[in-house]
């Protein structure tokens, strides 16, 4: 396996850079990119800069050096560089969508497990490879190798053509543009005895008919292609204008939101305190009165107690005095009969004043009044 074409040529030389801010000055893209290499000419497809630029060095180490070091970032915007594939009339994608697979259609190449690992092995000199295997559409066979970069792919279809087993390999880029090329071109196969990719007239014609009119679609002035990309870079400044402007109002509709929330919120912190205070003098009032009803509750009982006392004492003192009382009534009832018996019986005359002068000396004491016996 070899590829044939490896000499040094324009195209090797080139890059397509994309994502060009409007407000880049050509000049210090330029100053970015001569880092890399010395610059030989450049181009701008807007007149007014930004839009799609190419740049060819002098050296292709320079666009290697450049690739490599991805991603580019300049002014704030990020820069989509590739390398500047030529136009192909037979792929007229290929200078334009970029992809990390290619596809090699199988025609006159055996595939086998041997093959597979000898193109392995053959693309993997381009960097790294994830896989390298055999697939089937519904109208053709091919071998689908898949690489990490994009810029693997470039690399491989730049140096085109490659050949196995002195057989040209049919490779280009895993696009959905080239599988439509393929499906219609294989679109319809004749009977067992002709080959597989041999097509009839009307498929001929179909396929040519498609073909052309891709590159009728592609083959566009560049004066018009300056305009449309002008004009799309004007659209483009347009929709950042109003997406900025509503993006201003929605970042001021979520400041005000914001404000309001944090002035809720710090109403209801100051709320929330307020209410802490509160209850934390309620809880002191509570503990206070609290413990002033346990003492008051401790007193009522001292004095519960001390009533009960007093009251059993003077019970007791009122049973006494009722006693004496009654004894008392008794014996003034007593001496009350022996003085009336003594007044019966006669007396001689000078005996009156005698028992006057003993009836007076025993005279009954005095009844205590009624507050004396309630006490």
């Amino acid at each position: 396996m070899s590829s044939y074409h490896r000499n040094i040529s324009s195209h090797y030389l080139e890059i397509c850079i994309g994502g060009v801010g409007y407000q880049t000055e050509p000049h210090t893209l330029l100053t970015y990119f001569e880092q890399f290499g010395t610059i030989d000419h450049y181009s701008f497809t807007s007149p007014n800069g930004g839009g799609i630029v190419f740049i060819t060095y002098t050296n292709p180490k320079s666009v290697d050096r450049c690739m490599t070091s991805r991603p580019h970032r300049l002014d704030g915007q990020h820069l989509y560089v590739k390398r500047a594939i030529p136009y192909n009339a037979e792929y007229p994608r290929e200078h334009i969508d970029s992809s990390r697979d290619i596809m090699i259609v199988i025609d006159s190449i055996n595939v086998d497990e041997l093959s597979l690992k000898d193109l392995r092995e053959y693309f993997s000199s381009y960097g790294t490879l994830y896989a390298c295997k055999y697939c089937h559409e519904a109208n053709f066979d091919y071998i689908l190798v898949e690489f990490a970069d994009y810029d693997q792919v470039d690399r491989i279809i730049l140096d085109k053509p490659h050949y196995f087993n002195k057989h040209e390999l049919n490779i280009m880029k895993y696009i959905a543009a080239n599988k439509i090329l393929m499906s219609l071109k294989y679109s319809t196969k004749e009977n067992s005895s002709i080959k597989q990719n041999s097509i009839d007239i009307d498929d001929e014609y179909k396929f040519l008919k498609f073909e052309l009119n891709l590159k009728k679609n592609d083959l566009i002035n560049e004066h018009d292609l300056e305009n449309e990309a002008y004009q799309l870079q004007n659209h483009l400044k347009q929709i950042i204008e109003d997406f900025n402007i509503k993006r201003k109002q929605l970042e001021d509709d979520c400041c005000e939101q914001l404000r309001k929330l944090n002035e809720n919120a710090d109403k209801t912190h100051q709320l929330q305190q307020d209410l802490e205070q509160e209850y934390a003098k309620l809880l002191v009032e509570y503990e206070s009165l609290k413990h002033e009803n346990e003492v008051l509750n401790e007193q009522y009982i001292t004095a519960e107690l001390e009533n009960f006392e007093i009251t059993s004492y003077y019970e007791q003192i009122l049973l006494e005095e009722k006693a004496k009382t009654a004894q008392y009534e008794a014996e003034y009832t007593e001496k009350l009969r022996l003085l009336y018996t003594n007044d019966s019986i006669p007396q001689s005359s000078s005996r009156p004043t005698s028992i006057t002068r003993t009836s007076t000396s025993l005279s009954p004491p005095a009844v205590p009044d009624g507050d004396d016996d309630d006490e």
